[in-house]
């Protein structure tokens, strides 16, 4: 039994050795071409795939100024703060009226020497004043607009009055005090008035020129001494020049 063991396993190795000669005859390699891999070409109906687009943002939009059409008639308004409107060109004349901030009004004329602006009263379109340049803008076509000439500046009101307004004498026999008669002449711009005071019992006093550099009011005085006859009397304030205007007011001398 153990002689048959051998015997095969003998026979098995001889197997082995004969299955690992190299053979003799040539062994021709062959290639195998390479496999080319084919193109593929999408069908129409082939969905490809979609590229999500980035959302940028839109800038944010900026209103734009409001478009402001020049106006060909021309007007002047306040640079920063309300001005005055005044009777002539120049400071020294009477503030009438006023320019607010906001506000603008015709130019219909200007100074010669181009530092005023006449123009439409903005509280009162009947009537005009003067604004200055300095102290306004403008816009539309200066070029027609004309040269005005100044106004002649006029005595605006005059007042009189007489203390004491009544004299009490028993029996009119004297003596008799003095009375202050008192008046106040008014002026829209700078001008030289011309004026007197007058009574109905003394008659007209001395006649007076007086020089306002700008508009404004003065008062004068004078002393006077009635005549001693019960009644009621007058006195007048009266200006001439530059122009005709007067006042009056009356006095009482009484006789207990």
């Amino acid at each position: 039994m153990k002689s048959k063991i051998i015997a095969a396993v003998f026979i098995l190795i001889l197997s082995t050795l004969a299955c690992n000669i190299p053979s003799k005859a040539p062994v021709t390699e062959t290639t195998e071409p390479p496999t080319t891999e084919p193109l593929m070409v999408p069908s129409s109906t082939q969905l490809l795939p979609t590229e999500t687009p980035t959302q940028t943002p839109l800038p944010t939009e900026t209103p734009l100024p409001t478009l402001t059409s020049t106006p060909t008639i021309p007007i002047a308004f306040p640079k920063d703060v309300s001005v005055n409107c005044r009777f002539g060109p120049g400071t020294a004349w009477l503030v009438t009226s006023g320019l607010t901030v906001g506000q603008s009004s015709q130019i219909v004329g200007k100074s010669a020497d181009l530092n005023w602006w006449y123009i439409i009263d903005p509280l009162n379109a009947s009537r005009n004043c003067w604004v200055a340049a300095s102290v306004t803008n403008t816009a539309g076509n200066l070029i027609p607009i004309p040269v005005i000439e100044p106004p002649k500046a006029s005595v605006t009101d005059v007042t009189v009055k007489i203390n004491p307004a009544t004299v009490s004498v028993p029996g009119c026999m004297g003596p008799i005090l003095p009375s202050k008669i008192e008046g106040t002449i008014e002026v829209n711009g700078p001008v030289t008035v011309k004026w007197y005071f007058e009574t109905q019992q003394g008659g007209t006093m001395s006649a007076q020129t007086t020089i306002f550099d700008a508009a404004g009011s003065k008062t004068f005085s004078a002393d006077y001494t009635p005549s001693l006859t019960a009644g009621n009397y007058w006195v007048r304030m009266i200006v001439t020049s530059p122009n005709a205007i007067q006042a009056e007011t009356s006095y009482k001398i009484e006789c207990p």
